[in-house]
């Protein structure tokens, strides 16, 4: 829990390709209210810009707070970042967003002090202060989505490395001989075999080869209507085809997590993101492989778990580390 400050709040951002979101945090970590509004990714940046003024005071106003009850902001953003001056170098998945000055544009609208990071340490921050790794003293997340975003964080504070791209896990190399291409212009990247856009393709490959044609996943793909959740339900209700795809994803994903161990050793590891909703039994296989694969010290199951804030993860990651930007300072 945060230590208790009187009438002190602060105010968290989190900035995505198909939503903005905003929250206020008491001192103590509470969260008071938030809001959301949808994001269009081909506006532009100067769009997306005022659509963050937009939030923010809509979300002070209909607390019924005044900008002066908010101590400091924090602005969670993907893609790659220049950390030092507060800037979205290239943001994928929002078009034209490059060199977007966030922090100065922020500052200059508001006039007070803004946290700025990467989407998925504030996510990690936001678990490790309040969520699935509330207590521990080292955390690893992970975000399971489209692709795969990370974050790491020792004695309650993101490790960002020099350009915020410390725990970017999705984008190391899990395999050399055969790979697959990535969406960063790479291969073999656990993103490439473990992300949600990779079961996806990885099933339409295999319905491809399913001449006897003995899965169930062949109706929605026909329609063009398959989905991730798809190939996850059919495994649970014993389809092969999916319980293999669904097996090959879980074993890319351990292989991730030791690479993480083996490297950090953090407490715990904690996954978040979309796929978590295939439930208990992708947890099960993926603690299956990082207890037979790591070493035995760092492969405690339990300390492999879900992530318990869903979507205001990043919100109140960003707000917090407003908070201990604020008092660093």
């Amino acid at each position: 829990m945060l230590p208790m400050e009187t009438s002190q709040y602060y105010l968290g951002l989190d900035v995505g390709g198909t939503a903005m979101k905003a929250g206020i945090i008491s001192a103590e970590g509470t969260l008071i209210h938030s809001l959301m509004q949808p994001t269009n990714k081909n506006a532009g940046p100067n769009a997306g810009l005022a659509l963050m003024e937009k939030v923010i005071r809509l979300c002070i106003e209909s607390a019924g707070f005044k900008l002066d009850s908010i101590k400091a902001i924090g602005a969670a953003v993907p893609g790659i970042i220049d950390l030092k001056n507060g800037m979205i170098l290239d943001a994928v998945n929002l078009t034209d967003w490059k060199n977007v000055p966030v922090r100065s544009h922020l500052e200059t609208i508001f006039s007070k002090p803004i946290a700025f990071l990467n989407d998925a340490n504030a996510a990690a921050l936001g678990e490790a202060w309040l969520g699935a790794g509330k207590g521990a003293e080292s955390m690893a997340f992970l975000t399971l989505g489209t692709g795969i975003g990370g974050g790491l964080v020792h004695q309650g504070k993101i490790i960002e490395g020099r350009h915020g791209l410390a725990g970017e896990i999705g984008h190391t190399r899990i395999e050399m001989s055969r790979p697959r291409p990535c969406s960063c212009g790479n291969f073999g990247c656990l993103e490439a075999y473990a992300g949600a856009t990779s079961v996806l393709k990885r099933a339409y490959e295999a319905l491809a080869e399913d001449f006897n044609k003995i899965s169930d996943l062949h109706e929605p793909a026909e329609k063009k209507t398959l989905s991730c959740k798809d190939v996850f339900d059919a495994a649970r209700n014993g389809d092969p085809l999916a319980d293999r795809l669904v097996e090959e994803t879980s074993s890319a994903l351990a292989l991730g997590v030791i690479n993480i161990l083996h490297f950090f050793d953090p407490e715990k590891v904690v996954l978040g993101g979309g796929m978590i909703a295939a439930g208990d039994d992708f947890l099960k296989r993926i603690r299956w492989f990082v207890k037979d694969q790591a070493f035995k010290e760092c492969a405690q199951g339990e300390d492999i778990c879900f992530a318990t804030l869903g979507n205001d993860a990043g919100i109140l990651g960003a707000a917090i580390a407003a908070r201990q930007m604020l008092l660093k300072n």
